[in-house]
């Protein structure tokens, strides 16, 4: 088995530790191991298949003997101080090519491919929430101010803006979070809207709680999040330490929905974000194909247990 991570990774080291505990044998390594501390080679036969080994000067893998590859949280490649950025480029994409032999290996379970974590988008994820039968808020994507005015008048009530892609930025050097805000109506027309792409969002005003869905293969695994009075209400993630976690039963045509819309992109694991109304409807709003899951007490142990069993069990 192999665990491509960063080196501080306490999510990962649960379930590396109940592998241990199992017997499993795995390798963890990281891209930023490559080239300076790991070595690769490969050589293709007649057979049409990859022969031969990753590893460093400790521990590594066979290629032929890999049954499983759990694709968490890599950092990027690192190379020599000595070459310069002309050179690093090359060698990223040199580096980058070559860890694509992983990709050609057959029955090799993957949790998930990195291209399946790429192509998880969230207008893609949406669009495929819906084929499957789950609410999803209405929402808008756009680059003209023009149109937010009158998406908000179509929805008939407060709307919400939130970003395409990751919510961590960095600035000045300053790490930070772009949450979730309500966008009031003297900001439907702001002209720096033309600048990019920019998804809005019906507001969910009928919120009683969220729930996290953490998904391993077919099991699932929610938590109700009840966030107190304040920022959190918007975004749970604004107040993470006063939020409330409690373990909830899901409607069978939302369990049903999830795991049509995980097949459907194609994903072993993903971390579902629902917000539930007064009514009961469950409104989906986010799918991270790697999300975390560690930090919540209540499902931490099935969780790991979970995600320890797929990747011993592999794909033949």
């Amino acid at each position: 088995m192999l665990v491509v991570t960063y080196a501080l990774d306490p999510t990962a080291d649960y379930v590396l530790h109940e592998l241990n505990e199992r017997g499993v044998p795995f390798w963890r390594t990281d891209l930023a191991d490559f080239p300076t501390r790991s070595r690769l080679r490969a050589v293709l036969g007649p057979s049409g298949r990859w022969q031969g080994t990753m590893h460093d000067d400790a521990r590594g893998v066979d290629l032929s003997e890999l049954r499983a590859v759990w694709w968490r949280k890599p950092t990027s490649f690192v190379f020599a101080p000595s070459m310069g950025e002309p050179e690093q480029r090359f060698a990223r994409s040199q580096a980058k090519h070559a860890w694509t032999i992983l990709c050609s290996l057959p029955g090799v379970l993957w949790v998930n491919r990195p291209e399946r974590n790429a192509d998880c988008t969230k207008p893609v994820q949406l669009a495929a929430a819906i084929e499957c039968g789950l609410h999803v808020p209405n929402t808008l994507i756009t680059n003209d101010p023009a149109d937010v005015a009158v998406f908000a008048a179509e929805v008939g009530g407060p709307i919400i803006t939130k970003v395409l892609g990751g919510i961590v930025h960095t600035e000045d050097g300053k790490r930070g979070q772009l949450y979730t805000r309500r966008v009031p109506p003297e900001q439907y027309g702001d002209p720096r809207i033309a600048l990019t792409a920019h998804l809005f969002q019906r507001e969910i005003t009928a919120k009683a709680y969220e729930v996290r869905v953490t998904v391993v293969d077919e099991q699932l695994f929610p938590v109700a999040i009840h966030a107190p009075a304040g920022p959190g209400q918007l975004d749970w993630r604004r107040d993470s330490k006063h939020l409330a976690y409690e373990p909830v039963a899901l409607p069978e045509y939302i369990r049903d929905g999830i795991r049509a819309m995980m097949r459907r992109l194609r994903l072993a694991y993903a971390a579902l974000d629902f917000i539930v109304d007064h009514d009961g409807a469950h409104w989906l709003v986010d799918v991270n194909p790697n999300g975390q899951w560690a930090w919540i007490d209540q499902t931490r142990d099935d969780i790991t247990r979970a995600l320890a069993d797929l990747l011993q069990k592999g794909r033949t």
